[in-house]
């Protein structure tokens, strides 16, 4: 690719303004592009399909189409499009959560210069991607031409590595009468070698061997012993050669004689098949490399993996072989009438068929194989005056400028065809790419989420915090578990990001609100003014009707709103300072308040407290776990604690594991304790907090 080149460029955002922003930019950069906007799921999927695209440049916020779904179905089409990401957040997360998504990159909004220089490298990494596809498609017509000479040849060829053929070809099978040279592939050459010339067979080839690649070409004769036994002479001409990237040597007897069926013939008669006068698998592989082969990058073509369903029961098993060759040749004239003009149908394989359809979209392939299913399913089949209905699973795969071989196009068709046959919805599917294990992991949580959201699987574990400086105050901290399908309990870490990645971390929030406030309730009317610190995700930080829900939630429940202070991680807070400000004032105006936990991990956790005037921090555990883990020392945690304190800010420190950190803690004014020395978190709030007087 050259400066001058135009990028074909795809924009995800939004806002039609940053998108015609975003444009001006690569222009008066001197990159020209031809740029679309994209505004939908359905828009892109026609885009994709439509042409070819270099590049995808998307907000990671979008909402008309989050940037995930965009990568999944960029790889759903087998697009070699790289996406990049332009975020307004700070900090190395947002950059890792991008990669994790498939991003190649993630760049901050209006940081220009860095945008440049990451597409110049991804144009580059394309162009470079698209050159190894040309050359490995040449490379790949390159061993085909020269496997179908061999294959064809009327010269016997074998080669030979440690004793064994690697490949014969039926020429060479045809000097031992065989009748099929399959059956002499891994055969110890010897097994086909007279007794008595056994020894100085092996002699000449450990000879020959160790002369290595610059021995010249040498003659062997020997009496050769046939399929039934019989001898034969055998003269051939020995070259150290390289077959299938492995070094061998080569074995050539050359054609006396060019009688029988012409190769042509021979060809043809190899390409059918038997019982419905299909092409075969053999040629249908060879013709779908060809295609993969000469494939430009704007053209689309589909493989569909067509396979009756219950084939060995419904129909081999109740009318016989000959029966099943019946169907199987009627239903190979149905689809012959179903396919177009220059289309590719074969039988692959004893119930499927493969079609090699000409030029097309994903979504008309899989509009096509729904169309073919349904005729199969209302086809008639005739055996032996028994009429038969039969009802087929057909997978499609893609075939673009980034499919590599027929054996990958035939899988991918292949798996999509069985997730159609498990399907109770549908009969045809397109290949979908799996998912990586991360990606698996994660929809398995989500799904066990949602399942606890419905089933109220969530689970309410109280951790008591510990006045240093004898408080009649009595707190617990909400913590939530998620009990899984195998009944353990599983810690908010993994789930709660996962939720609020997928958009239903308001839902969870709410449910653990409601849940506290319900238990709390319940707990102060037995005479205990006891009160919690709930924790909020990110999502709800922004959740700009959340203050409003918890007045009536408060209300509903006859509960003072000062009896439940709302925790947010000094992360949420930085990310989201204008909304998270908007939370506390909106929090101090029905009389409850914000915790800021997890405080001092920023380079000025200070700054943030300009913004957002929260009354009670929690500092991060690492503090504490370092000073009794590491032998570290407390200053750090100490001078933190004294800004704090100069600030008349109301401190928690988690994570207390042992006594030998109390004394630290009580010299620095810490007003609250927290950790698994005072107490576990327990499915109760039982804590007698008058030991502690």
């Amino acid at each position: 690719m050259t400066a001058n080149d135009t990028i074909r460029l795809l924009i995800l955002n939004d806002s039609q303004a940053e998108a015609e922003r975003l444009i001006s930019m690569l222009q008066n950069a001197g990159k020209p592009n031809r740029a679309q906007h994209v505004t939908s799921a359905d828009s892109l999927a026609k885009l994709l399909e439509d042409q070819a695209w270099d590049l995808l440049i998307a907000h990671e916020k979008t909402q008309n189409l989050a940037p995930a779904s965009a990568i999944q179905q960029i790889r759903r089409l087998n697009k070699d499009v790289p996406v990049i990401l332009l975020t307004d957040e700070q900090g190395s997360q947002v950059v890792v959560e991008g990669l994790k998504l498939g991003a190649v990159d993630v760049v901050q909004l209006d940081e220009d210069q860095h945008l440049l220089f990451v597409i110049n490298r991804e144009m580059a990494n394309r162009y470079q991607r698209q050159e190894k596809r040309i050359a490995d498609r040449l490379f790949r017509e390159s061993e085909r031409r020269a496997q179908s000479l061999l294959d064809s040849s009327r010269d016997a060829i074998a080669y030979v590595q440690d004793g064994l053929y690697l490949y014969a070809n039926e020429s060479f099978a045809e000097l031992f009468a065989y009748e099929d040279k399959d059956d002499i592939d891994c055969m110890p050459i010897m097994d086909m070698v007279a007794e008595r010339d056994q020894k100085t067979l092996k002699d000449f080839i450990k000879e020959f061997t160790l002369k290595g690649v610059d021995a010249e070409s040498s003659q062997l004769q020997f009496s050769g012993l046939k399929q039934d036994g019989s001898e034969t002479n055998i003269a051939l001409e020995v070259n150290h050669a390289t077959y299938d990237d492995e070094p061998c040597l080569q074995f050539l007897a050359k054609a006396t004689k060019q009688d029988g069926a012409s190769a042509e013939e021979l060809e043809a008669v190899k390409s059918l098949d038997v019982v419905t006068g299909l092409y075969n698998r053999s040629y249908m592989m060879g013709q779908t490399n060809k295609v993969i082969n000469n494939i430009g990058d704007d053209q689309t073509r589909a493989l569909l993996y067509i396979d009756i369903d219950d084939y060995a029961d419904a129909i081999q098993g109740k009318f016989g072989v000959s029966g099943a060759d019946e169907a199987i040749t009627d239903l190979a004239k149905l689809f012959t009438e179903l396919k177009h003009d220059s289309e590719i149908l074969a039988r692959f394989g004893d119930s499927s068929f493969t079609l090699l359809t000409n030029t097309t979209t994903a979504s008309e392939a899989v509009k096509r194989a729904e169309k073919i299913s349904s005729q199969v399913a209302e086809h008639i089949i005739d055996i032996d005056n028994v009429t038969l209905q039969v009802t087929a699973s057909i997978g499609v795969s893609v075939i673009n400028e980034n499919s590599s071989k027929a054996e990958t196009a035939i899988e991918q068709a292949l798996d999509a065809m069985e997730k159609a046959r498990a399907s109770s919805e549908c009969q045809a599917l397109l290949y979908e790419p799996p998912m990586s294990d991360e990606e698996r992991q994660e929809k398995n949580l989500l799904s066990e989420v949602r399942e606890a959201l419905a089933n109220d699987l969530f689970r309410l574990m109280f951790q008591p915090i510990i006045s240093l400086r004898g408080s009649d105050e009595e707190y617990y901290e909400v913590l939530v578990r998620l009990e899984s399908a195998t009944g353990d309990k599983l810690s908010p870490e993994g789930f709660i990001d996962a939720a609020a990645d997928a958009g239903i971390g308001t839902k969870v929030d709410r449910w653990i609100v409601l849940e506290s406030i319900k238990m709390l309730s319940e707990h102060r009317a037995r005479g205990n003014q006891t009160k919690l610190i709930v924790n909020l995700n990110r999502v709800s930080v922004c959740d700009e009707t959340l203050v409003p829900w918890l007045g009536v939630a408060f209300k509903a429940a006859g509960l003072p709103t000062d009896a439940i202070i709302f925790q947010v991680q000094e992360r949420d807070v930085t990310n989201h300072l204008n909304a998270a400000k908007a939370l506390n004032n909106g929090l101090l105006k029905i009389g409850s308040m914000m915790s800021i936990s997890s405080f001092g991990c920023s380079l000025n956790p200070f700054n943030t407290l300009k913004h957002v005037d929260a009354k009670v921090i929690k500092v991060d555990g690492s503090f504490t776990q370092d000073i009794q883990s590491k032998s570290e020392s407390p200053e750090g945690l100490s001078q933190l604690l004294a800004e704090l304190h100069e600030h008349e800010r109301v401190t928690i420190v988690p994570f207390v594991e042992n006594a030998s950190v109390l004394s630290t803690l009580w010299q620095a004014g810490v007003h609250y304790i927290q950790g698994h020395y005072l107490q576990e978190p327990t499915e109760s709030m039982s804590y007698d907090f008058n030991m502690e007087g």
